[in-house]
């Protein structure tokens, strides 16, 4: 089993002194003696303001925090404590996000909607056993696309308002999104929370079909002993492996969270969790998010996925992954948004690939604005340019 750290992206000392954090945060990774090793190896620190927005822009102030406690080595007093402020404000916000999780969980349930939640508070409680570790947002939950009309009724009756799409959730939006989008967004503003309902995981189509998914979701976690209805473990990992892959792991808070999931897993048991993400069609994205936890945290793998990662392709989306890491706008880079997508579906192969092409001759915000009868959406390829163009000219005016 290989396991060595290797450069990332940034390969600065600030940038190697946060891997290193990282690494450590996973409740059985390195001992805690590694902290004070690892800013030794990784250099001097001259600029920590650099690196307080390393910290920042990769969203994992409270797995800093937590191992800095522990293991303070040469961090300065002043950086430790910025820390410990955006640490302590995350935990008591991701304290509000279990107990709005726990309440949300219960209004679905009385309203006969059955949902699955991800990502969030419980895989923050399994993957570090505890609720202020993990950076979160908002709260993710799954449902059937069928209840998407009465969902949003329950949830515009409790308080929450929608971002995206904007108001009003006609049936006509409603039909959009279920043909052309994965996921919606609402906020209620009194609790400061906010949700994204998923219908699908994946804007490709073909990427993790959600019948065995939810066929085994069940109470597998617990938040302050109320039993949360979530993926199985093992889907859980697959799941998270093809969501960093479709974000271009660009923030490192992803795989951090999934390292700790995996740090200290004996040989048979990432072949185990490899082979079920094969079997659920995420093969290739496992075999990503296994060599950037290798290459970045230093994660032991054995030979047969090591054969599997060192593949031209595999090098490739790795490479394109450590560049992600240092682009100033992530969210919007090219090789993010375009490229690494192209690559992971070639992966895939040739089905993927065109699932991936034709997803993008439809923009959803086309059919938002433009409401069609379901027997025209073939139009909407065909009117993306104009409609495209049509937005531009009226935010140019807009603006002039």
């Amino acid at each position: 089993m290989g396991g060595t750290l290797r450069s990332a992206g940034k390969t600065d000392a600030a940038f190697a002194l946060l891997l290193r954090l990282c690494a450590e945060a996973a409740p059985h990774g390195p001992p805690s003696r590694a902290v004070t090793a690892a800013v030794d190896a990784a250099g001097s620190v001259q600029d920590w303001e650099h690196f307080l927005r390393l910290v920042g822009r990769h969203r994992v102030y409270g797995l800093v925090h937590a191992v800095l406690q522990r293991a303070p080595g040469r961090v300065p007093a002043t950086v430790r404590e910025a820390v410990g402020r955006k640490a302590g404000a995350q935990a008591r916000h991701n304290l509000a996000m279990a107990a709005a999780t726990i309440r949300l969980q219960h209004l679905l349930e009385q309203a006969g909607i059955e949902a699955v939640f991800f990502k969030g508070a419980a895989l923050g409680q399994r993957a570090y056993g505890s609720l202020a570790v993990k950076h979160g947002k908002d709260i993710d939950f799954l449902v059937s696309p069928d209840v998407l009309g009465p969902l949003f009724e329950l949830l515009l009756r409790e308080g929450y308002e929608p971002v995206y799409p904007r108001p009003p959730l006609t049936p006509a939006k409603i039909d959009a999104l279920r043909a052309f989008q994965m996921e919606a967004v609402l906020v209620d503003p009194r609790r400061g929370v906010q949700l994204e309902p998923h219908w699908r995981l994946t804007e490709n189509r073909r990427l993790l079909p959600l019948g065995p998914l939810l066929a085994a979701a069940g109470k597998w976690e617990s938040l302050a002993g109320v039993p949360l209805r979530v993926f199985h473990p093992d889907d859980q990992f697959a799941y998270l492996c093809v969501h960093g892959a479709r974000s271009g792991w660009f923030r490192l808070k992803w795989l951090a969270d999934l390292h700790a999931l995996l740090a200290g897993a004996p040989e048979a048991e990432l072949l185990r969790l490899y082979r079920h993400a094969r079997a659920r069609g995420a093969g290739p994205s496992a075999v990503l998010a296994f060599g950037l936890c290798r290459d970045l945290f230093g994660l032991p793998l054995p030979p047969s996925i090591v054969t599997a990662a060192d593949t031209r392709l595999q090098r490739a989306m790795r490479g394109l992954c450590r560049a992600i890491l240092d682009d100033a706008d992530p969210q919007f880079s090219p090789r993010r948004v375009v490229v690494l997508p192209m690559l992971h579906a070639l992966a895939f192969g040739s089905g993927h690939v065109t699932a991936e092409l034709m997803r993008w001759t439809v923009n959803c915000q086309d059919a938002l604005d433009v409401p069609l009868p379901r027997r025209l959406y073939f139009l909407y390829p065909v009117l993306r340019l104009p409609l495209f163009l049509g937005r531009r000219l009226r935010r140019k005016g807009s603006a002039g």
